[in-house]
């Protein structure tokens, strides 16, 4: 991917994250993945996906006809295979920008792009729940066309049209919409995907980084394209988290990141991995880790009392994740957390979706939800848990 290893890549990424009102702090890769550390969480980029994880008002949904511009121009492909996009609910909706305030109007964005998507929304409607778009199972066996996705966009020098002085000062664009592209849909916020394998979660809080949104773009149809490939993505979102820990992620504890890193055991919890880490000031913590074969894990951090909030995530292939949860949960001790574990049928997980139907007591938690959906190419189980007896 010209996108990956490059000067040139890394400054597309950064006009393109001006849309999503976040940049980079730094950035550590291997043979196999690019992982950028940024202002607001993380992105991933390899071979055939895409990772962009973000947190506070940032609007990453804004971005992708911009993103997908930039992978049929410079990469190659030319197909949507699947789309997955997902978040937990919030408590302050209202703090957000549009088009995240609801669910909804997220659909809605992205129906006007794929006429076979579909809506769920996993777990009970007025507490805790998770809400997935994804691609209809049945609908269309064929993957989307990206020229015809992006039909109307211009043919800039790099996707973007408007030059670095016509942004905001808060990094956004100055229409709000994808600099350079022609959009249909409201705010200038259409979008559409290769191989979109879309997973957001935004929490909910009452401060700009407890808010966090993630989605996975997976490419196809071009060269290099493998739609056989294993899949798998274990996501953990905790709250209600231990104060003694949380302390560890503010600058009055730690001196650096490295030294937070270190006290939370947080390089205990996967092997061999390489660690970018970065401490914000006061308080706030962010770190990506690389493994061989296109493997990650990330992990960010709002340690305030009144609405802690940590997220970790995984690519690491293995049958069950029941250890990884073990080893998350000792680190942070949170009260209450949600489990998403997601596997196409080339992955080797497949354990992890039984052992999570089997435990209802895990460790001093109690599952209080659990569903299971099998969808296009994957499985996923989602499940809430929370210190009993409360």
């Amino acid at each position: 991917m010209v996108l990956r290893h490059s000067q040139s890549g890394r400054e597309k990424w950064v006009s393109m994250l001006k849309i999503v009102r976040c940049e980079i702090i730094s950035m550590t890769r291997n043979d196999t993945i690019d992982a950028y550390v940024l202002s607001e969480s993380s992105m991933f980029v390899s071979k055939r996906r895409i990772i962009l994880k973000t947190c506070g008002t940032t609007t990453p949904l804004l971005c992708l006809k911009s993103l997908l511009y930039l992978v049929q121009r410079y990469a190659g492909y030319d197909e949507v295979q699947d789309l997955f996009y997902s978040r937990k609910n919030y408590k302050r909706p209202e703090l957000q920008q549009e088009p995240h305030r609801t669910f909804a109007d997220e659909a809605a964005l992205l129906d006007a792009m794929f006429h076979d998507g579909a809506a769920y929304c996993l777990g009970a409607v007025n507490r805790d729940c998770w809400y997935l778009y994804t691609l209809n199972p049945y609908a269309s066996p064929a993957g989307h066309s990206l020229s015809a996705l992006l039909a109307g966009a211009t043919d800039g020098d790099d996707g973007f049209g408007a030059s670095d002085g016509e942004e905001g000062t808060d990094g956004s664009s100055s229409d709000g919409g994808c600099d350079g592209i022609e959009d249909s849909g409201s705010d200038g916020a259409d979008s559409s995907d290769d191989s979109l394998d879309l997973r957001t979660m935004n929490l909910s809080g009452l401060n700009k980084r407890n808010v966090s949104q993630r989605y996975s773009i997976s490419l196809g149809g071009g060269r290099g394209s493998n739609t056989s490939e294993a899949d798998q993505t274990l996501e953990i979102m905790m709250s209600d988290l231990d104060p003694e820990v949380m302390k560890i992620f503010t600058k009055q504890f730690s001196a650096n990141a490295a030294e937070a890193t270190q006290k939370s055991g947080i390089d205990k919890i996967l092997p061999n991995v390489t660690i970018d880490d970065y401490l914000f000031d006061p308080c706030g913590y962010s770190m990506n880790g690389v493994l061989k074969n296109g493997e990650y894990m990330t992990i960010h951090i709002t340690p305030e009392a009144k609405f802690s909030y940590v997220s970790f995530e995984s690519n690491i292939p293995q049958s069950s994740y029941m250890d990884v949860i073990a080893r998350v949960l000792e680190t942070f001790r949170p009260g209450k957390f949600i489990v998403t574990s997601f596997a196409n049928k080339a992955s080797v997980v497949e354990d992890t979706h039984k052992d999570l139907l089997n435990a209802d007591i895990l460790s001093e938690f109690k599952r209080r939800d659990i569903q299971y959906c099998h969808l296009k190419n994957y499985d996923l189980t989602y499940a809430l848990y929370s210190k009993f007896p409360s």
